[in-house]
């Protein structure tokens, strides 16, 4: 299944100047969470960079007035118009990708609904045959 998508650009770090990366957590309080930090920081090293936030607080953090230039110079997704579109109509794509994505999940869960009834059936034939055959040759021992 390839890697996290966002609509979010990586913009640079505050302290640092690098670009920010996106990771997924492999912790177990925050398993499969995104989460963007700056490449300089260390996990357990006080020294290094401290700049790590979730993906909402990145997202947050990109809504800021000071963040919108870096937003502008990495940006280059024209509209129809040929202007730029704003970090809120990607926000906005954002929200109905997860509303697609929620869908989906409903879908995937109705699908496995049906398979386990289908399963199940299966399972249910294999008894009621099982059980005829039994008793043909429970028949057919009694009349031997």
């Amino acid at each position: 299944m390839g890697g996290f998508q966002s609509p979010h650009p990586l913009l640079n770090c505050s302290k640092c100047g690098v670009q920010l990366v996106r990771i997924i957590s492999k912790q177990r309080a925050t398993f499969g969470q995104a989460f963007v930090k700056c490449p300089n920081n260390i996990k357990g090293d006080p020294t290094t960079c401290g700049i790590i936030m979730s993906e909402a607080q990145y997202e947050a953090w990109l809504r800021k007035p000071e963040q919108q230039q870096q937003i502008q110079s990495k940006m280059y997704l024209c509209s129809g118009e040929g202007g730029h579109e704003s970090i809120d109509h990607i926000l906005d794509l954002k929200e109905e990708l997860n509303e697609v994505k929620q869908k989906l999940d409903s879908v995937v869960a109705d699908l496995w609904v049906v398979k386990v009834q289908v399963q199940k059936m299966k399972m249910d034939y294999v008894v009621v045959a099982a059980v005829c055959v039994g008793v043909a040759i429970g028949c057919l021992m009694s009349k031997l």
